[in-house]
């Protein structure tokens, strides 16, 4: 039994340093970053989720610069504001009315 181990043994250790001749003779060589590979990675149209981004962030910019746009934002967020505090005022009162009702059985 451990005749058979032995040469199991030393063809492990020969197979763990072969390398295929095709990756063998590449060499390493890092890639060169210029301002224009800067440039492709930044704007990557040929990406389709890169041009949804873009497409949907260039939208966005338009109309939130648009001063029609921003005023209706701003009324709707301020009758928003409002609806909200009228409500919290409604609740606080009727919490009033339910403990005056419990106080007074």
């Amino acid at each position: 039994m451990e005749q058979q181990k032995a040469p199991e043994a030393a063809q492990g250790q020969q197979q763990q340093h072969y390398y295929a001749p095709q990756y063998a003779q590449q060499a390493y060589y890092p890639q060169q970053h210029t301002a224009a590979s800067h440039l492709k990675e930044w704007f990557n149209f040929r990406e389709p989720s890169y041009v949804k981004g873009f497409v949907i962030g260039a939208g966005v910019a338009l109309v939130l610069t648009n001063p029609a746009v921003k005023k209706a934002i701003v009324k709707g967020v301020v009758k928003l504001w409002g609806g909200l505090q009228g409500g919290v005022e409604e609740l606080k009162e009727q919490i009033r009315d339910v403990q005056a009702e419990m106080g007074g059985e």
